[in-house]
């Protein structure tokens, strides 16, 4: 796994929101939140027809955003200068990230990639995150952001993740560290059939928001393994394509080559990470190895005829730390020659803060801002 581990937020029981370096996780960066007791009375039920129901969804704790259905930016992307910013789905109550579409615009990014969370459990059975307890709760919530970011002229992207609970406990941490789903279950026939309802939801809801690129899962060859990952890419597509009309993206890791064994016809956009972790720490080492890896992403495309290819996420390091500056101005130097576009983990305030993430931003706009 490249930048192995995910990078949570863990919301210490009732008492402490703590921010991880969310949505900059190396791995999809799935939200932990670990809610008290009268956070986790809203129960985690969902719909009438959509995966199984956990108990009586109560109302959120946030008011619904409720308006008319935002137009999408109308300037077209010819080169994505992206931000992973998963964990922006989430309240900033409990994520510390602040929505600044200034700081964004003034970086010059033009989308930014969001990604809800869910668990499912050794039965296959899927809950959604706690404050969103039902469909209609993302929906309005994705709703909200798609409303603010298009004001700005920004796209979106939404990536769909998952997190593997044997079983669920309502009064516990939800979420925590994303890990590969064991063999033994993600392997048995049907068992991810109620994700993939949730799967179709998500994208109906990237459809009826002008998403520009919908992600059904986040690093599947390393969630669900090779063997299941290379069928499941290839089933769900139908499942999105009658649901959602925009740019299907396979964010993956593959920095080990596993595209060599993966089938991503029928996708739209693929996403590499371009370095393994820990890096060479000579930087001409560095540009050869982001640039094999590249150059493996661009053919593995070309043998499945996928029109665009970009890095999917690259900059957190861990540990509220992101890679140097020297390093992520070479991947976007590389990816502005050879690729189509550039995600980079949404640099955490911690990191701001320092010299290394101001020399972060100039590199950003040095190359997002042409």
């Amino acid at each position: 796994m490249t930048q192995k581990g995910f990078a949570p937020i863990f919301l210490i029981v009732a008492i402490l929101a703590v921010v991880v370096g969310v949505g900059f996780s190396k791995f999809t960066g799935i939200t932990g939140q670990n809610k008290g007791p009268e956070q986790n009375q809203p129960g985690w039920g969902q719909r009438p027809g959509g995966a199984e129901n956990f108990g009586p969804s109560m109302p959120p704790k946030i008011a619904h955003w409720s308006g008319p259905i935002p137009n999408p930016p109308k300037d077209k992307i010819t080169f994505y200068k992206g931000l992973w910013s998963g964990n922006l789905i989430y309240p900033e109550q409990y994520t510390g990230l602040k929505l600044d579409l200034e700081k964004y615009k003034s970086w010059g990014v033009n989308i930014v990639n969001i990604a809800p969370g869910f668990e499912i459990n050794s039965k296959g059975e899927v809950r959604y995150p706690p404050d969103f307890p039902t469909n209609e709760d993302l929906d309005a919530r994705v709703g909200e952001l798609a409303t603010k970011f298009y004001s700005a002229n920004i796209h979106l992207t939404m990536t769909v993740l998952v997190h593997y609970k044997e079983n669920f406990d309502p009064k516990g941490q939800w979420a925590g560290e994303p890990i590969p789903l064991p063999k033994e279950v993600v392997e048995k026939p049907g068992y991810l059939d109620k994700f993939d309802k949730v799967v179709e939801d998500m994208a109906k809801i990237a459809q009826k928001y002008h998403i520009e690129m919908f992600a059904p899962m986040g690093e599947p060859e390393n969630i669900f393994g090779i063997k299941v990952a290379s069928s499941w890419n290839q089933e769900i597509l139908p499942k999105i394509r009658k649901n959602y009309q925009g740019k299907i993206f396979y964010k993956g890791d593959l920095h080990k080559g596993e595209g060599d064994n993966l089938n991503f016809k029928g996708y739209d956009v693929l996403g590499v990470m371009p370095h393994p972790a820990p890096p060479p720490t000579d930087l001409e080492e560095l540009r050869k190895v982001i640039d094999f890896n590249m150059d493996k992403a661009s053919a593995w495309a070309k043998r499945d005829v996928v029109p665009e290819v970009v890095v999917a996420e690259h900059g957190y390091k861990g540990n509220n730390e992101m890679w140097p500056a020297g390093d992520i101005g070479i991947v976007l130097e590389e990816g502005s020659k050879k690729l189509n576009g550039v995600y980079l983990s949404d640099p955490m305030p911690a990191v701001l803060k320092t010299t290394n993430g101001e020399q972060i931003i100039a590199q950003m706009k040095k190359w997002f801002l042409n």
